[in-house]
């Protein structure tokens, strides 16, 4: 009876399952569908700022920011052998609490061990402050090049093994990446990916293990990176091995001023995957615009930007501004929405869905507009849309001066439009290079308050995307323009007592005194107002 007893034990044991194999690639990753980005907490420099001075409120508070307003449902987060070495158990209680916050918020991570980016020496536990305009300044590659001897490779897989063995059948976690952005030409580096993954895969995780870049031996899922706007590019890269499928775990970023095109804004990006869905193509996750908090490791700013340039009118990437409101209810619409099927906008609209030559359906034209990827509107010309019986909301839009003396008109509580430049009963911002006006229409032009563009760091010119928000409510209307780092970007905050104070209508967008392109449209109810 005892020997039969124990074979009964052994095989409820492997029919239960032990999972002896770890992950294996399959068309269908766990990454499938997810939307996500990069995350630091606003306040750090790099990852190593991040475990060292590990501040559970904060993150706790910018973690429920990004599942509110984005329905973020993982995270890419970097790890750091300094902070190993030097205060392991410290560093691993870390890792633990973090992972206890993210599963209260229905987010699962990623962890990343080795990174060829940035800073390759003089990285401690002590940082030091950001550089504006320097991205990246202090962001610490891992290792450190004084580290990488064969000497050190005993330790590094004390790293790696170290960090998954505590975690190797954690539903929390979502995958264990070995390298980002490895430096191939480098031997050291091929050699410790190569390693990695080994050491990794010895302990059998119930976690794909991946790596950069693309596909490769040794990543389970290929690992791409894109960007650009040349979502060919993208469709190739996801249906680069169907039998792992792919992840971007670095998926694009803004239209940065001075540059020819967008790196993949998020809109775009969900546009990308909702017609790859449509087309029945596997819809890969994707870690949007870097990362979730506009900080300090600097990455408003594109690559190569040097020390001290002025905040741009955007920023490069970033999804949340430090007190955890979004860059852009745009974005937020279009990403929150994809990923959880939560719309909460009045009005929603990112011109992709538009051919060159003809204007958007949603709206009514006075004078001609095409469209491609954005609304195009030659001088003189205005669109139209939505409820006259809107009554309190914010409307967001993105907008582009192609001339120097263009000005750009955002049209709230419109009524009985038409085509001439003042035909209109409503209230109008507008700007130009130099200023930014709020305005009354009563089939005439009245001025109400204005602000002086030149005072602000982030100049507007040609040819750059600027972003303006309005929120009216009763009769005070309040005018939010390119906001910068450390200000709210409030410009105009203006109460109407004039009769008539108009209480209802549309919005409109509107070009005058040369072309203006706008982008990413948003009206929503006052309440959902950050």
């Amino acid at each position: 009876m005892k020997p039969m007893a124990g074979f009964l034990v052994i095989w409820t044991f492997l029919l239960l399952g032990t999972d002896i194999s770890g992950y294996a690639a399959n068309p269908n990753p766990p990454t499938d569908g997810l939307v996500g980005s990069n995350y630091t907490p606003a306040f750090c420099v790099n990852q190593v700022q991040m475990w060292h001075e590990f501040k559970p409120e904060v993150i706790e508070k910018e973690l429920a920011a990004a599942k509110k307003y984005f329905g973020i449902n993982t995270l890419r987060v970097f790890l750091h052998n300094v902070n190993f070495d030097q205060e392991k158990d410290v560093f691993l209680a870390n890792i633990e609490q973090f992972l206890v916050i993210c599963d209260h918020h229905g987010i699962k991570p990623g962890f990343v061990f080795f990174d060829d980016c940035w800073e390759h020496s003089g990285i401690t536990l002590k940082q030091k402050p950001p550089v504006d305009g320097l991205i990246g300044g202090n962001w610490a590659a891992c290792p450190q090049d004084s580290e990488r001897t064969e000497a050190n490779l005993p330790k590094f897989k004390a790293y790696v093994q170290e960090v998954i063995k505590a975690h190797r059948k954690d539903e929390r976690v979502l995958f264990w990446e070995i390298f980002n952005e490895p430096l191939m030409k480098l031997p050291y580096t091929v050699k410790l990916r190569r390693l990695g993954y080994e050491w990794a895969k010895e302990l059998e995780p119930t976690q794909p293990v991946i790596s950069c870049w693309d596909d490769n031996p040794e990543t389970d899922i290929v690992d791409a990176h894109a960007y650009s706007s040349n979502f060919a590019g993208w469709d190739r890269q996801a249906d680069l091995n169907t039998a792992k499928g792919a992840v971007f775990t670095e998926a694009g970023a803004r239209w940065y001023t001075g540059q020819g095109a967008s790196h993949g804004e998020p809109v775009e990006i969900i546009d990308w995957l909702r017609r790859r869905k449509a087309a029945g193509k596997s819809v890969p996750g994707v870690y949007l615009c870097w990362e979730v908090m506009v900080g300090n490791v600097n990455a408003r700013w594109i690559w190569g930007s040097a020390p001290n340039t002025p905040e741009p009118t955007l920023p490069w990437c970033g999804l949340l501004w430090p007190d955890c409101t979004p860059v852009s209810l745009a974005e937020s619409e279009a990403v929150r929405s994809y990923a959880t099927g939560e719309h909460r906008a009045l009005f929603f609209d990112d011109f992709q869905d538009i051919s060159p030559v003809q204007p958007s359906p949603k709206w009514t034209g006075y004078g001609s507009s095409s469209s491609l990827g954005v609304l195009r509107l030659q001088s003189g010309r205005k669109v139209v849309t939505g409820n006259t019986q809107w009554t309190d909301y914010v409307v967001e839009t993105a907008a582009m001066l192609k001339n120097s003396t263009s000005l750009a008109g955002l049209l709230l509580r419109a009524n009985n439009p038409g085509p001439g430049r003042d035909q209109l009963r409503g209230y109008y911002v507008g700007f130009n290079t130099k200023t930014l006006y709020l305005g009354k229409m009563n089939y005439n032009w009245k001025v109400l308050a204005s602000f002086d563009l030149t005072k602000l760091d982030s100049k507007v010119t040609p040819g750059a995307w600027n972003l303006l928000r309005v929120a009216i409510q009763g009769n005070r209307i309040r005018v939010y323009f390119n906001r910068l780092h450390d200000d709210d970007g409030l410009r105009i905050d203006y109460a109407d007592t004039e009769e008539p104070v108009i209480g209802s209508g549309s919005i409109g967008l509107q070009a005058n005194d040369g072309d203006v392109w706008f982008d990413n449209v948003v009206v929503l109810p006052i309440k959902e107002w950050p």
